[in-house]
């Protein structure tokens, strides 16, 4: 097999799993939303956007891509044929920077017209998003499960991140430099403004180096992992995959019923993953992070204001809850689905609708419960009590709409990947539009169902009546229910 015909293959992938149709959607979003930013800091936020989403794309799409082949056997059939581990890692890395290099053209062209460099705009983006691909690839070849690879995605994102300091005026030394990713924000940067040579020469240096370094590792985890197959991922989750018939003898050995009995499976898969309880502090941790980063922020940048928008900071932080526990909610149902749990409950008295019912109950409660917790977290105002309580119980709803939306639109894990990248700008794309857009067209955001309670906060930390506050509160309600009606009668045809 050559590289062009894994190229072919890579791309027809990413085509049949949506990887091509969600980063279209994304790229209007994000088009759209920074078109709404003022001029004075569309430039500053364009280079955050290209480097924290084109950029960072091929990390997560790699991973969604090699999980797959692992798990139908794809990379063993690869491992026996003519192919190349340099044509096999090339085809990835061309393959989604691609992507990477399309949405960001298209984002950059609509958002800053021809006003820019695209000399440095091509060369920077490029080997960021190349990069990115090849350090994915490490992360991802010794796991066979999704759970695992974001878990060891935030050990590799966090400190790739941290020149984002100095690109924000909060901190900057020179050890940033050594960093890969400052280098990054600096080819991006000269797109759009003149930068000293030498910072360009470090620039280019810097990330063929760091590419070159991230190959050879690259390899050798290929090599160790897939040709080899060393690691105990596979196995471990071979041995701890809750197939059909593990769920229908434990049924049958604790002779309790199948609701205790999945509660009691998720409980454990709670307490001893360490992914899952970072998930379910993240929204806490975020908090306190904005807690005290936003000030820091807003005190460094000169571009935006960000005292001014504390009634909708708010909002967002109050609404993450309900977005990250319906995307673990979601996989949850994408897993089971995909490893015959679903199947072996039609045996059981739970049935599908039983379990909709309690995947649905529990995601909402544990989000209810964070979501209350995250206000006072980040105290960036105090809401009257009933509307605090209302609000909390409205913007849990969006914890089930999002679940829903990954079980019913994803056909496995690997789509699910696709979807969710999309999924964040439910919160986001409301949030942004009540913040800068004025009059009855904001009202267009109510078609993202968090727009509702997310403007309901608003109102209330403004001024605003308390019957526009209710108001708003019922519509969402009403709204976020019919939306889920649909999506569970979706989900029931999806799942046969």
């Amino acid at each position: 097999m050559s590289l062009a015909t894994m190229l072919r293959w890579d791309v027809d992938l990413q085509i049949r799993y949506g990887f091509y149709a969600v980063y279209a959607v994304v790229t209007v979003l994000f088009s759209a939303g920074l078109l709404l930013v003022p001029p004075g800091a569309r430039t500053d936020l364009l280079v955050l956007v290209l480097f924290g989403d084109p950029g960072f794309l091929g990390f997560y799409f790699v991973g969604a891509l090699v999980l797959f082949e692992k798990n139908e056997g794809v990379l063993d059939a690869l491992v026996t044929s003519p192919l190349s581990i340099r044509a096999y890692l090339a085809a990835k890395v061309v393959s989604l920077s691609a992507i990477a290099l399309a949405g960001a053209s298209v984002v950059t062209l609509v958002v800053h017209g021809t006003n820019f460099d695209p000399f440095w705009f091509l060369l920077g983006l490029g080997l960021t998003a190349g990069l990115f691909v090849l350090v994915g690839f490490v992360a991802v070849a010794r796991f066979d499960s999704l759970n695992a690879y974001f878990l060891t995605a935030i050990l590799y994102l966090l400190p790739l991140s941290l020149p984002l300091l100095d690109h924000l005026g909060i901190a900057s030394h020179p050890l940033l430099y050594l960093f890969p990713t400052q280098a990054s924000l600096v080819l991006l940067g000269a797109a759009f403004e003149p930068t000293p040579t030498w910072e360009l020469a470090y620039g280019v240096a810097y990330l063929l180096a760091a590419s070159a370094v991230a190959w050879v590792l690259a390899r050798r985890r290929f090599v160790r992992h897939v040709v080899r197959g060393e690691g105990g991922g596979r196995r471990e989750q071979a041995e701890s995959a809750p197939t059909g018939g593990a769920v229908s003898g434990l049924l049958d050995r604790l002779a309790v019923g199948p609701i205790t009995t999945l509660a009691v499976a998720d409980l454990r898969n709670w307490l001893r993953d360490p992914l899952l309880v970072y998930i379910g502090l993240s929204p806490l941790l975020l908090a306190g992070l904005g807690r005290w980063g936003v000030p820091a922020i807003d005190a460094a940048v000169s571009f935006v204001d960000l005292a001014a928008y504390e009634p909708e900071l708010l909002a967002a932080f109050l609404l993450t809850p309900a977005g990250t526990f319906g995307f673990v909610g979601g996989f949850f149902v994408l897993e089971d689905r995909e490893q015959g749990v679903l199947q072996a409950l039609r045996t059981t008295p739970i049935t599908g609708a039983g379990y909709l019912r309690y995947r649905g109950l529990v995601i909402l409660g544990l989000t209810a419960v964070v979501t209350a917790l995250t206000v006072p977290v980040v105290d960036f105002g105090t809401l009257p009590p009933a509307t605090f309580l209302a609000v909390v119980l409205v913007a849990s709803l969006h914890a089930a709409v999002t679940a829903l939306l990954l079980a019913g639109l994803a056909s496995n894990t690997v789509e699910g990947v696709g979807v969710s990248k999309g999924l964040g700008f439910l919160i986001v794309a409301p949030v942004v539009a009540i913040a800068l857009v004025s009059g009855p067209l904001e009202l267009v955001a109510g078609v993202f169902p968090p727009y509702w309670a997310a403007k309901a906060v608003v109102l209330s930390l403004s001024g605003g009546s308390l019957v526009a506050v209710a108001g708003h509160l019922v519509v969402g309600t009403l709204y976020q229910l019919g939306v889920c009606a649909v999506l569970v009668r979706r989900f029931g045809q999806f799942a046969g």
